[in-house]
């Protein structure tokens, strides 16, 4: 009789289980994820390079320069456009240069210019665009000086303009010191050699030893001669003679160097003690001491009232020339 064999199987527990479990799930994650993981951080280490290789072509499209002793020449038009000093300057050839003690002559289109020099500067590589900033002196070939905080040239344009206070020096003539003036705001234009006081003008003179002071809206100065032009609610004083006008421009003479006549229009008023006069123009002549009322002129003093074409005040308003007059008043006794 034959003794049946059995073939005993050991109890798996609980933990032995669990090992056996996680023993096959190492396996499957090695055999399966790792070369995904392997992959994805080799293409993440070739994107590195790439970027590290393009910081590097950036970096040298775009190096910074720094240059002592700068020295440029602006050529518009086969002429010449601007010329600039610095004792400094750092940037980029495509970008933005920053200057130190910046000095740079505007050439208009007769060969008239303006030297303006300030601080600081920066310059567009692009649009050649330039701000100068720091007691920014600018000066005009015929010595009309202005000094800003700053002052911006915009290429595309040829104008220069500034925002801040101004402060003016005319040229000198032969009579002593030219206009000092005070006022808000400064436009420069290469094309017309113009330079405008854009707001709130107070100018001062000595004019034949009399103080002469003047307010306006706005005034206008040319580069190619002494003459001045102000506008807008313009008030003058000169010694004891107030005057008011909505313009005011002043001419000088090449032959004696000096403030040759002053004319005021588009409806003048005059005050001067007991005297008032209106007109349609006034016209002072500085050389032959006479001041002239043309356009309807008026005059009161007192009782007394001229009408006439033209009237004229001679040697400060000691005489009187009247054409076509008209004179009423009460009789004299």
């Amino acid at each position: 009789m034959y003794q049946q064999m059995r073939l005993r199987i050991p109890k798996l527990n609980k933990y032995t289980l669990l090992f056996a479990l996680l023993v096959i799930f190492i396996f499957l994650e090695i055999l399966f994820v790792s070369p995904r993981l392997l992959e994805k951080q080799s293409d993440d280490v070739t994107q590195y390079q790439q970027l590290q290789a393009m910081a590097q072509s950036q970096k040298k499209d775009a190096v910074e320069q720094k240059m002592s002793g700068v020295h440029l020449v602006e050529n518009d038009e086969n002429k010449k456009g601007w010329e600039l000093f610095a004792s400094e300057a750092t940037g980029t050839s495509d970008s933005q240069w920053v200057l130190k003690k910046v000095k740079v002559e505007f050439f208009s289109n007769d060969n008239s210019s303006f030297t303006v020099m300030g601080e600081v500067g920066e310059i567009d590589g692009t649009t050649r665009d330039m701000i100068i900033r720091g007691d920014v002196l600018t000066t005009s070939t015929n010595g009309y000086q202005f000094k800003t905080d700053s002052l911006r040239y915009t290429a595309k344009d040829k104008m220069m303009h500034s925002s801040d206070a101004v402060y003016m020096e005319g040229p000198p003539d032969k009579k002593g010191p030219g206009f000092k003036l005070n006022g808000l705001g400064l436009e420069v234009d290469l094309k017309s050699d113009k330079m405008t006081i854009l707001n709130a003008v107070e100018a001062e003179k000595k004019i034949d030893g009399k103080n002469f002071n003047l307010n306006s809206n706005r005034a206008e100065f040319s580069n190619k001669s002494q003459e001045a032009l102000f506008t807008g609610n313009v008030r003058m004083k000169l010694g004891e003679t107030h005057l008011e006008a909505p313009s005011a421009r002043f001419f000088y003479s090449n032959t004696q160097k000096s403030l040759e006549r002053v004319l005021l229009y588009g409806g003048v008023q005059m005050a001067e003690q007991d005297k008032k006069a209106t007109c349609r123009e006034l016209e002072i002549d500085l050389l032959e001491d006479k001041m002239t009322l043309r356009g309807q002129p008026h005059v009161k003093q007192g009782d007394d009232e001229i009408n006439g074409e033209e009237i004229v005040f001679l040697e400060g308003g000691k005489k009187v020339k009247i054409n076509h007059v008209n004179l009423t008043g009460k009789p004299k006794k």
